[in-house]
């Protein structure tokens, strides 16, 4: 039993995708706000300069939401027009294993399975807040799974529609000056 176990752990690893790979030695994880996992110290950066369709320094709505259409592209495999469960566990699973814990970047646990923090005595200034889950700990939103997040009707699909509303709520929520549009030294840390 135990080598048939063994056997198959050894197939799956030969078979991971490239997406599911170890961030390199010393970088982060960053998770744009549609979702997009930016591996490496300056993700945030990469993001940015990437939507950032002019080069100008200055993120638009219009190179927010395109950014986030051209994502959506890469979620929608079959190219129907909506982003479905399968296509859904595929970003969990390959393209952002982190988010759900059970992938890379997960919290080391300290003695006895404990996570940092737990049964030590944390002195907080302020309101308890709680943790962030999922791509919330990598991101600028507290968003956990911002596939998901994007289906405003719940019937668990994503329609380009509803990806591009969520794209332009995520800008509002993001431009805290309202003022249409974003810079890298204006954009919120993540936690």
């Amino acid at each position: 039993m135990l080598r048939n176990l063994l056997l198959a752990g050894a197939l799956a690893a030969l078979g991971a995708p490239a997406f599911a790979q170890a961030p390199p030695p010393g970088g982060g994880l960053f998770i744009s706000p549609c979702g997009e996992p930016f591996r490496g110290g300056e993700g945030k950066a990469a993001w940015f300069a990437g939507a950032d369709a002019d080069h100008d320094g200055v993120l638009t709505l219009a190179e927010f939401r395109a950014d986030a259409a051209r994502f959506f592209k890469l979620l929608d495999v079959n190219a129907d027009g909506q982003v479905d469960g399968a296509e859904n566990q595929r970003y969990e699973r390959e393209i952002a294993p982190e988010i759900t814990g059970m992938g890379l970047g997960r919290p080391p646990g300290g003695p006895r399975g404990e996570r940092p923090g737990e049964g030590r005595f944390i002195k907080r200034i302020g309101p308890k807040q709680a943790p962030r889950e999922g791509a919330a700990r990598f991101s600028m939103l507290n968003e956990p799974q911002p596939v998901r997040g994007g289906d405003g009707d719940l019937n668990q699909r994503v329609s380009a529609e509803e990806w591009a509303k969520v794209a332009g709520r995520r800008f509002g929520l993001l431009d805290a000056d309202a003022d249409g549009k974003l810079t890298l030294d204006t954009l919120p840390r993540r936690p």
